[in-house]
């Protein structure tokens, strides 16, 4: 019997006219709940933005099936706002004659203060943090937030999917590289208040050293961790997906609750306490029980940086993940060269997570980003049997993919053409290209947030007066989401780079209704040290990526001198690392890629 797929392709389109009937089921509800209008937010209990099919709100009610997103329903007018990387998805499935689709912020702000003035507004205090509910309600002249009881989307919602009840399965401590108890003890030494929530899914599933199953790629366990100064910690989980060997395991430092429970038994730990919670990470229900009979302290979740900050064994686990993904990706890239043209953009998903799971993938780390000539322009396009395109001659394709390996997770993009690239294409390519590589050879100093570097990426294009609307960087866990903070690079991280955190580096250009570019490596922050002839220690950026850069696609001559030396080392380092483990048309085919360009410049 073959392997399931790690990824599948049925349209999750809705009929326009289903979506409308929706929404008027929805506004039929707001007159006995006594609001004005209601809001659904992509996030769920847990404030993830991986979510399992039974939270799907956001799709449910308007089609969206991106990672960011909200709707605000009215009984007259309806918003759906997003960000600039799914402007193009909204406008194809977000139906424009029931909402207004917005993604510029400025655009966004005059809707809310004009519409949402004076009005009540329902929300689900279990699916907002505080933080974003002090934010929405300052965006309107005395606007009033409404917590309701029950969710209504739930009521309209008759084909709900059941709850995720994936198994929990232990992450090994060669990999983990601490135990839960000296992760434990790290949170407990940090702690100013007398317990700390952590109430984000990822976060428990770091300090437990368990993973699970509950969402598409990502192996996280829904659960949320209640930790006092002294004694057990407290685990909200669904005990039938933990098997027995698991809950023997973590029985002497954690006690397992029901999450059916979670609010009252959160409210019940900490009467006559004060327990820190991230406002911006915990739900604004979560801290009104803490309220209930103890002190709320607002604090930043502690587990956010020790997470963040790889340690010894997890950066090995990383390193290897990543050899092993490179030779898939070039395995890939190989074949299609060869085969692209005249096949479909579901053709290509499907040939790389083979690859994949030849040298050990247990899944993709996302749902592959497969787009060949126009739909390459939409930043976080899903392909689907209704959108698959077959692949012309000469059409630029942008690959964004990644795994999940036991020891660690990949995210990597390759651009490729399946044939002849234009002269403007090329050129195009190469500024995306200068941007990367100024990452990769940035020297900083302890203290540099993510903001700084951002421009780097971008001075090329800003140039040409051209740029790219999503960040150049984002964490990434170790064998967790692909998507993990604080640490980013783009113009809102404020966040100090530290040794041991691993971002990607991805710039990018999109020309809608032609092509997308976008070339991504991932990058560890190295220990700083003093550069030769310097004074003061810098960090640098250890790429760990292994993948070629396909040389055809540049204009050399754009290049300088230390941009073209970059590329070069790095396509010796890649050569170097994988072509032992590769067959000869491979290998081949490699050294025929990243010849070196220096001396044409």
């Amino acid at each position: 019997m073959s392997a399931m797929p790690f990824q599948t392709f049925a349209s999750p389109s809705v009929a326009a006219d289903e979506l409308r009937e929706r929404v008027a089921r929805l506004r039929h509800l707001f007159d006995a709940l006594g609001v004005d209008g209601f809001v659904v937010p992509h996030e769920d209990e847990y404030q993830s933005e991986y979510l399992p099919a039974s939270d799907e709100r956001l799709a449910y009610i308007c089609g969206f099936t991106g990672s960011a997103g909200r709707a605000i329903i009215l009984k007259d007018k309806a918003l759906f706002l997003t960000d600039g990387r799914y402007t193009l998805q909204a406008e194809t499935q977000v139906p424009g004659d029931v909402y207004a689709r917005l993604s510029e912020p400025d655009d966004v702000r005059a809707w809310m203060k004009e519409h949402l003035a004076g009005i009540r507004l329902g929300v689900d205090p279990k699916l907002h943090s505080r933080s974003d509910l002090e934010g929405l309600a300052a965006r309107a002249k005395d606007l009033t937030l409404v917590r309701l009881e029950r969710n209504p989307v739930d009521e309209i919602w008759t084909d709900r999917p059941l709850p995720p009840r994936g198994a929990v399965t232990a992450h090994p401590l060669p990999l983990a590289g601490r135990t839960p108890e000296e992760k434990i003890a790290t949170i407990r030494d940090a702690m100013k208040g007398d317990a700390v929530l952590v109430a984000a899914s990822d976060a428990v599933s770091w300090l437990l050293n368990w993973r699970g199953a509950d969402v598409a790629h990502t192996p996280l366990v829904l659960s949320r961790a209640f930790i006092p100064r002294e004694g057990k910690i407290t685990v909200f989980v669904d005990p039938e997906k933990v098997p027995d060997a698991v809950a023997e395991a973590v029985a002497p430092i954690a006690t397992l609750v029901a999450p059916d429970s979670y609010l009252a038994t959160l409210a019940a730990l900490s009467k006559g306490l004060t327990v820190e919670a991230d406002p911006a990470r915990t739900s604004d229900a979560a801290l009104t029980a803490i309220e209930t009979d103890g002190k709320l302290k607002s604090a930043t979740d502690p587990t956010l940086r020790p997470k963040a900050i790889k340690n010894e064994a997890e950066i090995a686990g990383m390193r290897a993940a990543h050899w092993r993904d490179g030779l898939a990706l070039t395995r890939f890239l190989a074949w299609a060269d060869e085969n692209a043209a005249g096949r479909t953009e579901i053709d290509l998903v499907e040939a790389l997570e083979g690859f994949r799971r030849e040298v050990g993938a247990v899944d993709i780390s996302f749902d592959t980003i497969s787009g060949s000539g126009p739909n390459g322009a939409i930043v976080h396009y899903r392909v689907d049997t209704a959108s698959n395109r077959t692949i012309a001659a000469d059409e630029p394709i942008l690959i964004d993919s990644g795994a999940q390996y036991p020891d660690g997770t990949t995210d990597v993009t390759r651009t490729i053409c399946a044939g002849t690239p234009t002269d403007d294409f090329r050129i195009q390519f190469t500024r995306v290209l200068k941007g990367m590589i100024a990452i990769s050879l940035a020297r900083f100093p302890e203290g540099t947030m993510g903001s700084e570097l951002d421009p780097l990426a971008r001075i090329a294009l800003w140039r040409a007066g051209l740029d790219f609307k999503h960040g150049t960087g984002h964490g990434i866990g170790a064998y967790l989401s692909v998507h993990e903070g604080p640490q980013g690079i783009s113009k809102r991280s404020r966040v100090p780079l530290a040794a041991g955190m691993v971002i990607s580096n991805e710039p990018g250009y999109y020309r809608t209704g032609a092509y997308g570019i976008r070339i991504e490596n991932l990058v560890l922050v190295r220990e700083p040290s003093v550069p030769p002839g310097g004074e003061i220690p810098m960090h640098r950026f250890e790429t760990l990526t292994l993948a070629p850069i396909d040389t055809r696609l540049i204009a050399p001559h754009i290049l300088s001198p230390e941009e073209a030396g970059w590329l070069d080392c790095y396509h010796a380092r890649v050569r170097g690392a994988l072509s032992g483990d590769l067959n000869a048309k491979e290998r081949a085919w490699l050294e025929a890629r990243t010849r070196p360009i220096a001396p044409e410049i």
